[in-house]
């Protein structure tokens, strides 16, 4: 007999050519689509408001991590559901919610415009929302693997607003 961890989910939804599990590529997405955004600006927006930067810097810090977050997420949908790849991709997802709120609170603390903003609104922290969900609903992870990952992804989103300051 099925337990509640090997049980398919009741609501399983796919996409034609994508396996039921393309949210876990939600992650790598809205990272893209926020580095997008930010490559033009930021580095000079954060060298006025935190430390130096540049955007070659900026540039070549983003692509390892751009593939880091690019395999979780690969991993995790080869996994299904548990485990630390599941845990890693929710983590990055989290982070994203994080780092949205500091671009939004950044933006009207500061009073300019801090790149990556509009992304953080209009797809980061969507995607967060529409990402947990689907995870709880498909039972993709257990809620001690929620709260771990969302512990992990608050820790690895200080850690990227504590680099703005070095």
């Amino acid at each position: 007999m099925p337990t509640s961890s090997t049980r398919p989910a009741p609501h399983a939804e796919t996409v034609p050519g994508l396996p039921g599990t393309w949210p876990f590529l939600s992650p790598f997405v809205v990272y893209v689509v926020h580095t997008l955004e930010e490559l033009p600006g930021f580095a000079a927006w954060a060298s006025r408001h935190f430390g130096p930067e540049t955007t070659s810097a900026f540039a070549g810090y983003h692509i390892p991590l751009l593939l880091l977050v690019l395999l979780c997420s690969w991993r995790a949908s080869a996994a299904g559901r548990n485990g630390v790849w599941v845990v890693l991709t929710t983590a990055f997802q989290w982070q994203f919610s994080v780092n949205a709120l500091f671009h939004l609170t950044a933006w009207v603390v500061l009073g300019e415009y801090s790149p990556g903003a509009v992304t953080a609104a209009v797809v980061s922290i969507p995607a967060t929302a529409c990402y947990l969900a689907w995870v709880r609903r498909e039972r993709r992870a257990t809620g001690r693997e929620i709260a771990l990952a969302i512990a992990v992804g608050t820790l690895i989103a200080a850690a990227a607003i504590g680099f703005l300051f070095l």
